[in-house]
């Protein structure tokens, strides 16, 4: 049996750097990693309203043997990632005005932290690095609705074992972006999906906060062997979603942030879609304008603090296909239980649009082996 301990890799402050970059963290040429947990701390400005600390974070990367991606996120992806995990919302803080914030993006080499099955050997690669890539002034002005560059800092955990006594891992799982888009009014896309490694998950992310899942997603089809069987065909969005519900067990995700607002309406747009509810702290006596599945929108005449909680179904703006978690198995059976074939196949991903001018993505999450 194996063990694992918690182990500091780096902690280093951004203050005095650009208000955007690139760090990298070189990681151990020995042991096994689990995971890696990246506490990413700026400071919001000081009226910071309808931006996360994962809009900061926007590209997170490990990469081997100077060239092989093991894993390549931005924030949000990270975080929808371990949210249907865990089926729930990673922890943070989001406070406001001019106060400091804490966002966790925990980037998995195994189906879980702990994982003795899936992880990383360190010692299989020549060098691995960690690249975190941010951009302070994404989504706000730098100081006033985004965030500032005044302490601001970024620390590295990781559940290590140091001499990997007593664990073999198989594999690990690979996570990379395959594909962005700017959507387009009435447009088909279709995707060759690689053939490498057996598949774990797909993520479909509706990257604009305006819009809805089923826009970017109108209809989706799983295409294997250019019609032999089609695993998916021509679902709608929404239905995708419901099916995606289904196999978790029906979650509910829950998010909370304070807002700080000004007089008159405001636009929320929280971290989950597909809203069902929402509640709130009234520091200032603003009520509730209207609600969608995407937005609230509130109002009032003073200016101040509302800390609102928002519960979904959508962890930002993702669709999911758990091959996983449908079959109960992994590895090459779980596509072979769910979709009668492996990764070998030719398998595409084919989807509508039905909005114009909007970002969306789409994700896949790989059993992989490391080098020879």
């Amino acid at each position: 049996m194996g063990y694992w301990l918690w182990k500091i890799f780096k902690s280093k402050g951004l203050t005095d750097q650009a208000i955007a970059g690139t760090d990298i963290f070189l990681l151990p040429k020995q042991g096994i990693i689990s995971n890696l947990l990246m506490e990413f701390q700026p400071r919001s400005g000081s009226e910071n309203q309808d931006i996360f600390v994962a809009d900061a974070v926007t590209k997170v990367e490990v990469i081997g043997n100077g060239s092989t991606v093991i894993c390549s996120l931005d924030g949000r992806q990270i975080q929808a990632s371990m949210a249907h995990d865990d089926l729930k919302m990673p922890p943070d803080k989001e406070y406001s005005p001019s106060g400091g914030c804490w966002g966790y993006f925990d980037i998995r080499f195994g189906r879980y932290p702990g994982d003795q099955k899936y992880a990383l050997d360190c010692s299989k690669w020549d060098s691995l690095e960690l690249k975190v890539t941010y951009d302070l002034a994404a989504g706000g002005t730098i100081g006033t609705s985004g965030f500032t560059t005044t302490t601001a800092y970024v620390s590295i955990y990781g559940l290590y074992s140091p001499d990997g006594a007593g664990l073999a891992p198989v594999g690990f799982i690979k996570k990379a972006e395959k594909k962005t888009y700017t959507t387009a009014y009435e447009n088909d896309e279709d995707l060759a999906l690689p053939t490498d490694y057996p598949y774990r998950r797909l993520l479909l992310f509706a990257e604009t906060h305006a819009c809805y899942t089923y826009q970017a997603f109108q209809y989706v089809t799983i295409d294997v062997n250019n019609g032999a069987r089609k695993p998916i065909d021509n679902m709608l969005g929404d239905d995708l979603m419901i099916m995606g519900l289904a196999i978790q067990g029906n979650p509910l995700w829950t998010h909370t942030k304070r807002y700080y607002v000004v007089s008159g309406a405001i636009q929320i747009h929280p971290p989950i879609r597909w809203i069902k509810n929402a509640h709130w702290v009234i520091y200032k006596g603003y009520g509730m304008q209207s609600l969608d599945p995407n937005q609230l929108v509130i109002s009032g005449t003073a200016t101040g603090w509302e800390q609102i909680t928002v519960q979904g179904y959508s962890p930002w703006g993702s669709l999911i296909i758990d091959l996983e978690r449908q079959s109960g198995k992994d590895g090459r059976e779980a596509m072979e239980d769910c979709w009668g074939f492996d990764q070998k196949a030719d398998i595409h991903l084919k989807h509508t649009q039905i909005i114009a001018d909007k970002a969306s993505s789409i994700v896949l999450e790989q059993y992989a082996t490391p080098p020879a």
